[in-house]
């Protein structure tokens, strides 16, 4: 155990060193050392040798002192130090003095030196070099200098007890003068002889070797003791190099050479310190990165390995550029060689990390060599997700590569990853375990976690056991500073963890690993079918079979078998597992129980428990089998329980499937016999807008009951089946469509009364399936049907193919617009054309797909022999040009002498579309010479009409129609007809007949003007003689009442005509007598016959009669 605070002060200034303890397994301290002390010594200083002559003493090793000494003042050459000698046995001389070393004669004097070859006088000695060269100015000592004295001896002092009081002075007298005294022993001298010689520390300053051949490898030691002794403001104006080292920071074994970090040495650089030997052998060694800069740390960190048979070695330098490294250096040829460095990332959260504060490797299968680095990264921070604590897994490769196998980080704050330890086998799976401190976890009480060990990626990403420190003591802080996990404390056979907290070490104990395992069993083999009723009304539970759960359990690890090899567990069966409603339960009175909650105690090896599980006398599925799993877990340690925990490799789950009873005909096999067949409900798919197609199934089982039944339906993706249902049944069946088929759009699966389709069964079903108008269909659709079951045998009636044609719903329609056509054509003597006739026709598309169309036209070219139809023309709205005329023969054209056709093709009418046709031709009038002349008197007309007409056609094969046309026949709206309507007006000759009529009137004139002068119209003198009466009686002669009939005012109206024109019938002649107005008067024949004639004679002689009175 290291400390690397061990602090001492020299002028004023503190140095930082360490201090290493080695303890035995009683925890007993064996030895310690200060592997690179800094010691505090002057600018100058003036060291003696006095090395020992005595009889004891070889020639050879007489010359291997000599040499020892000379070497050592060949490597402080170049120092502040002055050296002297002295050879001592019973007497003591002066070898070489400062003098002699400044002058340069040392090294003749020193090989001259003869062997006195004497007893050992060592105070004496002492005694000698404290007057004739530390305090006598001829030898050329300084006497400010420090002054250091090395004695190299190989026996006791012979003059200790003689001279005692002469030792305590002596020795005084080097404490006064502050004289560094260091003693070298060689071979078997007593080491508290030679202790009592040495200064302060004494055991730091007393080396031991065996023999005089051991002074070469005390040589580096003595010499950094004696350089160390130089002054300390020559090691102001320098680096720092050993002053702040704190050698010990990290400490790690590899064989018999101790390996140290040394955090602060080389302005806290950092370098490692190997240390081999120990007392006056002990060497170093030290191993840089020359590519560090300052203030990288190395050493802060550190971990032995190997691999391949070569020693390795892991250093982590966590501020090394702000990211952290850790260094590979690998042993050759007794040097450490550099293989590969590990740098932290380059992510903003991976500043200031720590990356390489903690270094653990793994030997996970426990064969000797590394296989995995484990990097600890304590300061690592992420905000989003918040994350502090990085632990880093790296395989190492037999090239000595290091790659990442995965990243670990527990929690939110704690500096997770700030101790990693690796362990023995926890859990009995062979493999190495690790253990992660987090000492700021849970507001700085700690906690540590728990990893199992891993082949492929050194530990398992997720840990087994998390310990926080609250569970243990309240009074535990940073728990998880430090962990160890290599010792079994106890003598259980169990490796122990020792976690180190702030003030406090605590103990883990291990506890043994116990595995178990599950069975489950059940009795009778088969769930009977007897007792299963749907008929009767009445609900009844009854026992279906007994269940017996086994627990097997042996221990994982290899404890010494005094633990208490019990484990308390709970298990839960749970009825029908992967079902939402249980079929079976585990309390008959309660038929929701379908789980069953347990606490036992294991203590043998083989334990079993028994359960009855129940079901009720009406069950739909008596074909799947009832799954019963169980699930077992250990229960919390109870005060006085077994100390063993349950594997956490253990499966802690069981299943089994009990099974139904199956009746068939024949025990040895249970075959159905399926009978399919289908059929399309119209003569034709019919693909429209929103459209639906409906097909009828029928399914017979003919056979033994038929499990896991199903229909296939296989069909266009243009269709897609909306509803499967049952329409006609001799028994109850159900059906569930599209479960098993995965998105498929070209078929569905539709199960048929799961799981069992009675034997005998009958029944219809009704598929609906939506068509799309997207879909590209063919001419047909072909379309299979396929029934199948677990036990079908029957293959030949069980698939069925139907072929169906395939038709496109369309709604075209060709109309007459008469707005902006002209049908009548008026033909007069000045007008006699020819005149246009123009009819427009429009096609529309009202549908949603367009459709190769043909259209017709019928016009006619001459109508009858008067009027004629020429230079026919059609043109198109959308400007295509793809029509053809066509001359008609007569037997065409039967309503005229003679036609024209129109022929137009489309290749795609499109939907939506509107397409005119604009349909031309002259009218002329022939022979109109043949009605004029001949009608002068009274007007001529001549009217004919002819009925032009366009029709639609497609392929009605492919497509019908619909909507558009009347509701009785759709595919009357693809003709249309119009009329046109011709006139030939020839008015009357007005001259002839304005003369005709001047002329007759004029005649007539004359002719009334003579009949009323025969008539004496003109002679007359008075009124009638009625009148005249009329007038007496009125008191007023002339002046008749009104609506007299003879006349208004004493007006005369003229003979025989009234008021109003008429003839009067009081007319009389010239002499007065009434005047006889019957039919035969004037000489005029009389038109008279039957009762007409009678009637008008009689209403003639009333009126004489009356005009005679």
């Amino acid at each position: 155990s290291c400390s690397p605070s061990l602090t001492h002060e020299c002028n004023g200034n503190s140095y930082l060193n360490s201090i290493c303890y080695e303890f035995n397994r009683e925890l007993d301290t064996v030895t310690n050392s200060t592997v690179t002390f800094q010691e505090c010594t002057k600018d100058l200083v003036n060291l003696v040798f006095l090395f020992d002559g005595s009889s004891s003493m070889k020639s050879d090793d007489f010359k291997m002192n000599k040499d020892f000494i000379w070497d050592v003042m060949s490597n402080l050459k170049n120092s502040s130090i002055q050296f002297a000698a002295a050879q001592f046995s019973e007497t003591t001389r002066t070898v070489f003095t400062f003098k002699d070393y400044m002058d340069g004669t040392a090294k003749k004097k020193l090989d001259d030196e003869k062997h006195m070859q004497d007893i050992t006088n060592t105070y004496d000695a002492i005694g000698y070099v404290l007057q004739h060269l530390f305090n006598n100015v001829t030898s050329g000592v300084t006497p400010e200098a420090t002054k250091a004295l090395v004695i190299i001896t190989d026996g006791s002092p012979s003059d200790e007890h003689s001279q005692k009081n002469n030792k305590q002075n002596v020795l005084e007298k080097c404490e006064e003068q502050s004289i560094q005294r260091y003693i070298i022993g060689v071979g078997q001298v007593k080491l508290n002889k030679l202790t009592a010689l040495a200064s302060e520390p004494k055991k730091e300053n007393t080396f031991m070797i065996k023999n005089y051949s051991g002074l070469k490898g005390l040589l580096d030691n003595l010499q950094n003791k004696i350089y160390n002794i130089e002054g300390e403001q020559r090691g102001v104006s320098r680096n720092l190099v050993k002053e702040l080292s704190q050698s010990g920071f990290s400490a790690a074994y590899n064989e018999d050479l101790l390996f140290l970090g040394a955090v602060g040495s080389n302005n806290w650089r950092g370098m490692l310190y190997g240390v081999t030997g120990s007392g006056a052998e002990t060497r170093e060694i030290e191993i840089t990165d020359p590519e560090l800069n300052e203030d990288s740390y190395m050493g802060y960190s550190l971990v032995v390995g190997e691999k391949g048979g070569v020693s390795l070695l892991f250093s982590g330098a966590p501020r090394a550029n702000h990211r952290g490294q850790v260094t590979l250096f690998s042993k050759q040829n007794d040097t450490w060689n550099i293989m590969t460095r590990v740098i932290g990332e380059q992510a903003s959260y991976d500043i200031g990390s720590y990356f390489g504060a903690s270094l653990c490797l793994l030997d996970v299968d426990a064969n000797g060599d590394t296989d995995f680095l484990v990097v600890g990264a304590p300061l690592y921070y992420q905000a989003h997700p918040q994350r502090e604590g990085m632990m880093y897994i790296y395989s190492l490769t037999q090239q000595l590569k290091l790659v990442t196998v995965q990243e670990v980080c527990e929690c939110v704050q704690g500096r997770f990853g700030t101790s990693m330890a690796p362990i023995a086998d926890l859990n009995g799976d062979e493999l190495q375990d690790l253990t992660v401190g987090a000492p700021l976890e849970d507001d700085g009480r700690g906690a540590v976690y728990i990893y199992l060990g891993n082949r492929t990626q050194g530990i398992r990403p997720q840990y087994s056991q998390r310990i926080p420190a609250q569970t243990l003591s309240e009074k535990l802080q940073q728990f998880g500073l430090a962990i160890d996990g290599v010792m079994d404390m106890n003598g259980d056979r169990l490796n122990d963890i020792t976690v180190g907290a702030r003030g406090m070490v605590v103990l883990l104990m291990a506890r043994p690993v116990l595995s178990v395992s599950a069975k489950l069993s059940f009795s009778p083999s088969e769930i009977s079918l007897n007792n299963f009723d749907c008929i009767l009304r009445t609900e009844t539970t009854f026992p279906i079979i007994t269940l017996t759960t086994c627990f097997t359990m042996a221990e994982s690890t290899n404890s010494t078998g005094d633990a208490n090899l019990s484990l308390n567990i709970s298990f839960r069966l749970t009825a029908d597992a992967v079902r939402q409603d249980s079929r079976a339960f585990f309390e008959q009175t309660i038929k929701t129980s379908r789980s069953l909650l347990q606490s036992v105690l294991l203590s043998s090896q083989h334990s079993c428990f028994n359960n009855t599980v129940y079901m009720l006398n009406c069950v739909k599925d008596t074909l799947s089998p009832l799954l019963i799993r169980m699930n077992f877990s250990q229960v919390e340690q109870q005060p006085g329980s077994s100390s063993a925990v349950l594997n956490m490799d253990s499966r802690t789950m069981a299943y089994v499937e009990v099974p139904f009873q199956r009746n068939c005909r024949e025990n040895v096999s249970c075959e159905a016999d399926l009978e399919l067949d289908f059929k399309f409900m119209n003569s034709s798919l019919l693909v429209v807008d929103q459209a639906y197609f409906i097909i009828t199934v029928s399914l017979l089982n003919k056979g033994d009951d038929s499990f896991n039944t199903s229909i296939v339906l296989h069909y266009p993706p243009g269709l897609s089946l909306s509803k499967f249902e049952t329409i006609k049944a001799n028994r109850r069946t159900l059906t569930s469509c599209g479960d098993r088929d995965d998105g498929a759009l070209n078929k569905t699966t539709c199960s048929i009364s799961q799981p069992v389709y009675r034997s005998k069964t009958n029944a219809t079903f009704q598929g609906i399936f939506r068509i799309s108008r997207f879909y590209n269909w063919n001419d047909t659709l072909e379309m299979t049907l396929v029934a199948s079951s677990d036990n079908n045998r029957n293959f030949s009636h069980g698939s069925v193919r139907k072929i169906l044609p395939v038709q496109y719903a369309v709604d075209l329609s060709v109309s007459f617009v008469p707005e902006l056509s002209k049908v009548y054509l008026p033909f007069t003597h000045e007008d006699r054309g020819p005149k246009p006739v123009i009819i427009i026709y429009s096609v529309k598309n009202l549908g949603l797909k367009g459709l190769p169309v043909s259209l017709s036209f019928l016009m006619p070219s001459q109508i009858s022999q008067n009027f004629t139809l020429n230079k026919h023309t059609i043109s198109v709205s959308q400007n295509m040009n793809n029509c053809s005329i066509i001359m008609e023969p007569s037997s065409i054209c039967s309503m005229w002498i003679s036609c024209v056709r129109f022929q137009c093709a489309f290749s795609s009418l499109e939907p939506e579309s509107d397409v005119q046709f604009e349909l031309r031709a002259d009218l002329t009038f022939h022979n109109l010479q043949n009605y004029t002349g001949r009608w002068s008197f009274h007007e001529f007309r001549l009217e004919d009409v002819f009925s032009p007409y366009a029709k639609l056609g497609f392929d009605q094969n492919r497509y019908t129609q619909i909507s558009s046309g009347p509701a009785d026949d759709p595919s009357k709206g693809h003709k249309a007809e119009v009329s046109v309507r011709i006139e030939m007006v020839v008015p009357p000759d007005m001259i002839m007949i304005w003369s005709c009529g001047g002329g007759g009137g004029f005649l007539l004139l004359i002719i009334i003007t003579v009949l009323l002068l025969k008539c004496g119209f003109f002679k007359r003198k008075g009124p009638y003689p009625m009148c005249y009466e009329k007038e007496q009686e009125g008191g007023k002669e002339g002046q008749l009442g009104e609506g007299d009939m003879c006349g208004e005012g004493g007006v005369e109206t003229g003979p025989g005509v009234g008021h109003d024109g008429k003839e009067d019938v009081c007319s009389t002649n010239s002499n007065g007598t009434a005047k006889d107005l019957s039919p035969a008067r004037e000489g005029q024949p009389l038109i008279a016959s039957g009762e007409t004639e009678k009637e008008e004679i009689k209403n003639n002689n009333a009126a004489k009669e009356k005009c005679q009175e």
